[in-house]
């Protein structure tokens, strides 16, 4: 009886340890199970955040075509900024080299510098009377302005390559050319209308238009550029021959002999003279 008891005892443990391992697989199954769940949920939010973070086809040309629009909206006015910016370096410059003419001729009994034929810096043209006899107008001064850079435009490089130089100025003598019937300085004692009188501006070019299109150009590297034998400001309308003249915005500085400088889009019969006693034009 003992015996038999013991093992029923021992019958019933099994019994017992069958049931627990039962109920921990269901369990682990179970688990299993959530967890099962659970991973293909956590992939499903996943993957539905990518898709709402990422950009469609469609959407990303939209976005390109955005950019495109407003970049050409904003090129027009940056170039145009820089225009202007050209703009007022070169009246700048032309001030400079106003002043630097001034103290020319208050040390040299009035007489601005004068200008002979095609001569490059560091040179002396040809002897009177088909010359000068002397250096560049530009070289003249070089002691007063001390600096070389205002005599270059910077719109001068928007022009073709065989026409940039470092000489974008000319020297406004025709009033003296046409009272001395030749090569002459200007005498500023005889300028009636200071505020009127063009002593000097730009004579680079037109950009994107090269020499002999409709208009002279000079040497670029003539550092004596003049108005003796050819309109330098305002086109055909202030007289022939003329030089390219519309290097800013189709348009040019003028410097004039009371010191002012400003920009003009043409020959202003009002504003421009170019002889010593009345108001008249370069012809």
């Amino acid at each position: 009886m003992a015996c038999r008891y013991v093992e029923w005892e021992d019958n019933r443990e099994s019994d017992q340890n069958h049931v627990i391992r039962a109920m921990s697989s269901k369990s682990n199954g179970k688990t299993r199970i959530k967890m099962n769940r659970a991973t293909t949920s956590g992939r499903k939010e996943q993957s539905a955040r990518l898709d709402a973070d990422s950009f469609s086809l469609v959407e990303l040309l939209i976005v390109i075509a955005i950019i495109a629009i407003l970049a050409a909206m904003l090129f027009p006015v940056l170039a145009a900024a820089k225009q202007r910016a050209w703009t007022i370096q070169c009246v700048s410059n032309l001030r400079q080299i106003g002043v630097a003419m001034k103290v020319f001729a208050d040390e040299n009994e009035g007489l601005y510098p004068e200008s002979g034929t095609d001569i490059h810096w560091g040179t002396v043209d040809i002897p009177p009377p088909n010359g000068s006899g002397k250096p560049s107008w530009m070289e003249q001064i070089v002691s007063y302005v001390q600096n070389t850079n205002v005599y270059n435009c910077p719109g001068n490089s928007q022009l073709p390559p065989n026409m940039q130089g470092p000489f974008n100025y000319f020297n406004g003598v025709r009033a003296a050319y046409i009272a001395n019937n030749g090569l002459a300085p200007v005498n500023t004692a005889l300028i009636k209308y200071p505020s009127a009188y063009v002593i000097s501006g730009d004579t680079c070019g037109i950009p994107n238009q090269s020499a002999g299109e409709d208009g002279l150009t000079f040497d670029p590297l003539d550092a004596d550029k003049d108005d003796y034998n050819q309109n330098c400001v305002g086109g055909p309308t202030n007289g022939t021959p003329f030089v390219l003249w519309q290097v800013h915005s189709l348009g040019q500085n003028i410097l004039f002999g009371d010191g002012h400088a400003r920009w003009y889009n043409g020959y202003f019969v009002n504003d421009m003279t170019f002889r010593y006693g009345t108001v008249q034009g370069w012809q």
